[in-house]
């Protein structure tokens, strides 16, 4: 990450299908600054993954959302300031890439 940077939006991943007698999950964090990367990074998410969204400008949280990933789309779960609206963009990218690649 650009340590000049005024902002990024962190991704937090947490695994899935974890046992109750398993130590807490400890979600796998990804920072992200420009919508080319988040787009490829939300289509490595797997199917059935929850995330969170840290929207921080300035080192200031202004927004933050909860998603779960399925195989057919993303479903908002909640989304708060800057957030709100935030992924809409790139989950239409995402779904015409992932159109394209099954027309091939």
């Amino acid at each position: 990450m650009n340590v000049l940077a005024i902002g990024h939006a962190e991704l937090y991943m947490y695994p899935e299908n974890t046992m109750p007698q398993d130590s807490p999950p400890v979600p796998q964090r990804i920072d992200v600054t420009d919508l080319q990367v988040l787009v490829e990074v939300l289509n490595a998410v797997p199917s059935e993954t929850s995330f969170s969204v840290l929207l921080v400008i300035n080192e200031c949280v202004v927004g933050n959302g909860k998603y779960f990933m399925n195989s057919e789309n993303t479903v908002i779960l909640h989304e708060y300031g800057a957030c709100v609206g935030f992924l809409i963009k790139p989950l239409a990218l995402l779904r015409e890439a992932r159109q394209r690649a099954s027309e091939m």
